[in-house]
């Protein structure tokens, strides 16, 4: 999946980024239509012209993506999920959601939107490239005819039933509502996913053994579609085995917290003392109000840290302080408790109790393991 990517723009309250790799592919399409396609469709064309073109396409292309990530998006919003971004990326896009669809039919409507919008897309340059009259420019001919094409090619490709493609999130849906069970949903789904990956993997370096170069491309989706279908089913197993154990039973007790007013330069014998990459922050009252990592500290330049208060960088998403008995499978769909692997379980006063991390949850399921007890890890003892 996408990594860090650059904040570009926001719509209908989204934000949209881009990740590096972006230009890359950016360049490549623009590179092979100005190279080959628009030379071949428009007779006499300046180079000039033939890469502006290309380009030109290339940016439509990614607006179609965006358009298509987009109704994924409302369509989730209004069913109650958080958007946290859409990124653009090496391999189209991504609408980053918080939690998970409530029923299958949720899942189904997610799934649907956004193959619905390029369906739209595709109809509408297929139209305009029916509509033109003879005397347009042949250039401005082969720029919708593209479109038209590419975006009828995204459509059919999302809509294989190869999770984690929206073809394959259909599936899983309707095997969800046969079964009434996510996670053997996700696991047929996923397994149909990793099969259509390696098939794209054998195809590609057939294809490259032959003389085609693009047949890379297609391992390379290949690869991204095998590693996808793993993590998201790896991810439902985890999801499934922890609903309903509470953090409580699993947090790290008692917590080594930091003042909020103490200085970084204060702050940083407590990393070395204690072993601990983050530390829950507390204002006067002792009340958690945030969690200073060892990555936040340190990206400030030592010179400005006997300066710097601790709760001047400490991040302050209030989805990291959580209660007892809050559902650790519930809490292992947020992106706050993803990106930060970790969160602070508070009492009714909002003062710590413990710190549940990743490595709780890591070691619970080893325990789980040891002991043969596939029930989940509140059966798993001495963790």
């Amino acid at each position: 999946m996408p990594g860090r990517s650059i904040r570009i723009a926001r719509i209908a309250g989204i934000p949209v980024g881009v990740s590096p790799l972006w230009l890359v592919i950016v360049a490549l399409i623009t590179w092979s239509l100005g190279a080959g396609y628009y030379p071949d469709q428009v007779h006499g064309i300046t180079r000039l012209a033939s890469y502006g073109l290309g380009l030109a396409s290339a940016l439509l292309l990614f607006a179609s993506i965006l358009a298509h990530e987009l109704g994924h998006a409302l369509v989730a919003r209004r069913h109650g999920l958080q958007i946290e971004e859409i990124d653009l990326w090496l391999l189209g896009g991504v609408a980053r959601m918080r939690g998970r669809p409530r029923s299958a039919g949720d899942e189904l409507r997610f799934a649907l939107a956004g193959p619905a919008v390029t369906a739209v897309i595709a109809a509408l340059f297929g139209a305009c490239a029916l509509a033109l009259p003879g005397a347009t420019p042949a250039g401005l001919r082969a720029l919708v005819d593209y479109q038209a094409e590419i975006n009828l090619l995204i459509l059919g490709f999302n809509l294989v039933p190869a999770f984690p493609l929206d073809g394959g999130r259909v599936a899983r849906a309707m095997l969800w509502r046969h079964g009434r069970d996510l996670a053997a949903a996700t696991a047929t789904a996923a397994r149909v996913g990793r099969a259509f990956g390696y098939a794209l993997i054998a195809l590609g370096v057939l294809l490259a053994a032959g003389g085609a170069p693009s047949g890379l491309w297609l391992a390379v989706v290949g690869m991204f579609l095998v590693i996808a279908a793993g993590a998201e089913q790896r991810q439902e197993q985890v999801v499934a085995m922890f609903t309903g154990v509470a953090a409580g039973e699993l947090m790290s007790q008692p917590p080594i917290t930091l003042a909020a007013d103490l200085s970084l330069r204060q702050a940083e014998p407590y990393f070395a003392r204690h072993r601990l990459t983050a530390f829950p922050v507390t204002d006067g009252a002792g009340r958690a109000i945030g969690i200073l990592r060892i990555d936040q500290l340190q990206q400030v330049a030592p010179w400005r840290r006997a300066e710097t208060a601790v709760s001047a960088v400490m991040n302050r998403d209030p989805a990291l302080a959580i209660r007892q008995g809050e559902d650790v499978g519930r809490l292992l769909d947020q992106p706050a408790f993803a990106e930060f692997g970790r969160a602070v379980v508070v009492d009714d006063g909002g003062r710590p109790l413990g710190v549940l991390s990743v490595t709780d949850i890591q070691r619970a399921i080893r325990a789980s393991r040891l002991s043969g007890e596939g029930s989940g890890p509140t059966r798993a003892a001495g963790f």
